[in-house]
């Protein structure tokens, strides 16, 4: 994980403990990890957090793995993230009102046109 990426990703748990009203220690105890370690994260300071950690921090923020793991940096070939976090992690030069406004418009897209983003169902791709 470059520098870019490690503060961009330290951000995006940052945001996600916010909006779940978690301090840093809470969400530490919650996943079960160091507070301290936690606060590394946070500020980009930690380069490539331990699978375990991931896991433990999307458990605790009811978040997908895979998009934590996008947002690390991390290939996950097994599960494609959702759209906010592959935009933020592929396209993470951009300003952050114009990846929010491509979310927008994709989200929109999806609802209007009644896309299933997490794929098709099975066997509708069968033949």
């Amino acid at each position: 994980m470059n520098n870019d990426t490690a503060r961009t990703f330290g951000e995006y748990i940052k945001r996600l403990r916010q909006r779940q009203n978690l301090s840093m220690r809470g969400l530490a105890s919650e996943a079960g990890i160091d507070s301290g370690a936690l606060s590394r994260i946070e500020h980009g300071k930690i380069g490539t957090p331990q699978p375990d950690t991931l896991k433990a921090l999307a458990t605790a923020l009811q978040v997908s793995l895979a998009d934590v793991f996008a947002m690390a940096g991390y290939v996950v070939p097994y599960d494609l993230p959702s759209i906010t976090p592959y935009l933020h992690a592929r396209y993470s030069h951009l300003p952050e009102d114009t990846l929010t406004s491509i979310d927008d418009y994709l989200n929109k897209l999806i609802d209007e046109h009644g896309l299933d983003p997490s794929g098709p169902r099975d066997l509708e791709d069968e033949t």
